[in-house]
């Protein structure tokens, strides 16, 4: 399933020695663990959910992203995990665990790169899957794809939970958007759908809007898989996978979403995610079916999309998500039927190359977050 992501780096740094002397400590840091504070300026860690393999931990260099195993790796918390977020402090990181129906707290040592799970863990309905933070890092939100429902938890500076609120949504909750102008976006795809939120202060409450009222979910008419929003949240974009299409929507300042006007393009077979970079100029989307990445660059004042010259980027097999990293220099691909991640470098111009990087995984990747 798809899944949603991301944002900034700021732990705190020690001294480094001359350079020629910190460059041969960060060449044998990255072969052994724990890792010295001289290496900390120049990788991050990248955090990856596997189902009941549990969350496999990697550190990656900011400059290349080169990829190297943190070998205390994986880390088994609850009963298969699907959902995973970083808070912006560093501090820890929380997780859904479907069959225990529980969210589980875990410490990072940001030196080491290993989790350290806090009890008790967090009651979240029957089978919480996807989830993602607010911006600052207070309210968490995730899908209930058990009890078909949106629960949303205070997040303390210390990572405990505490729920405000839960909305229904009919049938399963595929994933999570939120976008900046304030709407929480969950697609459901059985009933082809998407049911848009208003957010103030970790409540939410379903959209209404036109004479009736009108309300979400809102029909979309070729399918929907995981959507994605430009930075502003002025722009909503949907993938369509049983037309290989993907629409387009303006979000008004209520909420609802009106169609932009000639926005159905074609990209790869059985689109399934789609992300916007962080400039709002570029739209990517990853196409199940076919391996490949379908780019376009986007009008900023009506939505409208336009293909790149070279339309796709290819990846592994069945790409379910796509995502930024913190530092909005690479861009990654979940690839399911591989059981990999692919990295790729983010161009200027909005082109993706391969940096020939793979996090490897031996089992299928369900979600991916990073630290800052």
């Amino acid at each position: 399933m798809p899944f949603s992501r991301r944002s900034d780096r700021r732990s705190t740094l020690g001294r480094c020695p001359a350079a020629g002397v910190c460059t041969a400590i960060i060449a044998l840091s990255l072969a052994i663990l724990p890792l010295s504070s001289c290496n900390s300026q120049s990788t991050h860690l990248a955090y990856v959910t596997s189902g009941a393999n549990g969350v496999f931990a990697f550190r990656i260099r900011n400059g290349n992203g080169v990829i190297t195993n943190v070998v205390t790796s994986p880390f088994l918390p609850g009963d298969s995990v699907f959902g995973l977020v970083v808070h912006p402090s560093n501090r820890f990181a929380l997780v859904a665990n479907q069959v225990d129906g529980t969210i589980s707290l875990l410490d990072i040592d940001l030196n080491s790169g290993a989790l350290t799970e806090k009890l008790p863990r967090t009651p979240a309905g029957l089978s919480p899957g996807p989830m993602i933070l607010s911006s600052d890092g207070n309210f968490l939100f995730v899908a209930d794809q058990g009890l078909n429902q949106v629960l949303v938890f205070s997040v303390g500076a210390n990572g405990s939970l505490s729920q405000v609120s839960s909305a229904a949504v009919g049938a399963t909750p595929s994933s999570l958007t939120l976008a900046a102008s304030g709407f929480l976006f969950v697609p459901v795809p059985s009933f082809s759908s998407i049911y848009v939120f208003s957010v103030s202060s970790g409540s939410i409450t379903q959209v209404c809007s036109g004479p009736g009222p009108i309300c979400s979910p809102f029909k979309v008419a070729d399918g929907v898989a995981a959507v994605a929003t430009d930075p502003m949240g002025k722009f909503l974009y949907v993938p369509n996978p049983s037309t290989s299409t993907v629409s387009g929507f303006v979000v008004q300042s209520g909420g609802s979403l009106t169609p932009v006007p000639g926005v159905l393009f074609a990209t790869g077979t059985g689109p399934t995610a789609a992300t916007v970079d962080p400039t709002g100029k570029y739209l990517y989307v990853a196409n199940f079916g076919t391996t490949t990445v379908s780019e376009f660059t986007i009008d900023s004042n009506t939505g409208d999309l336009t293909a790149f010259t070279k339309p796709t980027q290819g990846v592994g097999s069945n790409p379910e998500f796509i995502m930024f990293d913190p530092d909005n220099k690479f861009v990654y691909v979940g690839n399911l039927g591989s059981r990999t991640i692919s990295q790729f470098f983010l161009n200027r111009n909005g082109t993706l190359d391969s940096t020939g990087n793979t996090i490897s995984l031996g089992s299928v990747p369900r979600a991916l977050a990073f630290t800052k």
